[in-house]
């Protein structure tokens, strides 16, 4: 799917990311998620009525990075059954 957008946008976009064609958002690193950079529940809930994602997401039920980290580390330490 093609997305168009004017001349204009392209340039504040392009300049704002620092590129010279949009065709080269796909081959950026992202890198990925730290314990560091982490997502605030405060500033999500703020912004969750203009936002028309994930119900999940606006309501703050998801694990941050620290909370899934400690949560595997918890369920790796279990004792099983036998």
């Amino acid at each position: 799917m093609t997305i168009r957008v004017s001349e204009t946008t392209r340039n504040i976009v392009c300049k704002s990311i620092d590129i010279d064609r949009l065709s080269e958002v796909i081959d950026m690193s992202y890198g990925g998620f730290s314990t560091t950079a982490d997502v605030d529940r405060a500033k999500t809930g703020l912004y969750s009525d203009s936002n028309r994602g994930s119900v999940r997401l606006n309501t703050g039920r998801y694990y941050t990075a620290k909370e899934y980290e400690e949560r595997i580390n918890r369920i790796k330490n279990m004792k099983l059954p036998y």
